[in-house]
């Protein structure tokens, strides 16, 4: 064990305020830097839209399964969509086992905000015949390696995956009340929005941490994720934890949330044709 890695483990603040006063981070990057980031989509066969997400060492897996459903009697014409993310133990010792703890109630929650905020879906496309027959999908974004940065993670394997779903045709005949589900045509989920999340750690007034890792995150007093539209307008923030934030500090926070909107749009385009180009 070297003397960096004694330091690290017996003063794990100084050894991480060393770096900061370098304006770099132990993993060495600068503090506006963010990782490289890996989407595929279509991994996983069972499911009707799916995509893999690996943002540094952090890798989350989204699949959507699609049911039909009863539409609700408040809402007859539209159809469902329900988020849902797990944390399991695999993932990091920082999780148990059991129900779903906070940090995973907190994400799914989050994703529930950015479908409300963005529009994104028009729930009533998904209605097959109002107050009798529309479909549910079942959003289920489970990670597999947690190294900090879980919402931007997850919010990019969840577009991914929807992107990716194709639903087959369905019929519903009033009269003899039977469904015909057509294998031969399949329907693509339309988006109306494309949101895009940052994330920043709160280390100081002066100092947040763009893409924090776990180790960013717990050196950190909080995080804050923008939520921006493709056109750059605001769709949501996310705060947990910390001091509060100016708007000087929003306003830096919104710039560089700016810079990763085509960025992350254009990997999921690109994994979206390969996929298609492989198939």
């Amino acid at each position: 064990m070297t003397s960096m890695e004694i330091w690290k483990i017996f003063e794990p603040d100084n050894y991480y305020k060393s770096f900061l006063e370098q304006n770099k981070r132990p993993d060495g990057r600068g503090l506006v830097d963010t990782r490289p980031i890996t989407i595929k989509v279509g991994t996983v066969n069972t499911a009707e839209g799916s995509a893999t997400v690996r943002i540094g060492h952090t890798a989350v897996m989204c699949g959507v399964k699609a049911e039909l459903a009863k539409p609700a009697l408040r809402k007859p014409n539209e159809g469902f969509i329900v988020p849902n993310v797990e944390l399991y133990p695999c993932c990091s010792p920082k999780f148990k086992a059991g129900p779903p703890g906070e940090k995973a109630m907190e994400a799914s929650q989050f994703i529930k905000n950015v479908i409300i905020s963005s529009k994104m879906l028009n729930l009533e496309e998904l209605c097959i015949k109002s107050n009798k027959l529309a479909w549910c999908l079942y959003c289920d974004v489970v990670c597999l390696n947690y190294d900090g940065n879980l919402l931007d993670a997850a919010l990019v394997s969840f577009m991914a995956a929807l992107q990716n779903v194709k639903l087959p045709e369905v019929t519903y005949d009033e009269e003899t009340e039977r469904i015909h589900v057509g294998l031969d045509r399949s329907i693509p989920v339309i988006l109306k929005a494309k949101p895009v999340s940052t994330t920043f750690t709160l280390w100081s007034e002066e100092i947040q941490l763009i893409d924090p890792t776990a180790e960013d995150e717990d050196q950190g007093s909080g995080e804050v994720t923008v939520v921006l539209l493709e056109d750059g307008k605001m769709c949501t923030i996310n705060k947990s934890g910390g001091q509060l934030i100016t708007h000087e500090t929003l306003d830096l926070f919104v710039r560089h949330g700016k810079e990763q909107i085509k960025k992350i749009n254009d990997c999921i385009e690109r994994a979206l044709i390969e996929q298609m180009d492989a198939s």
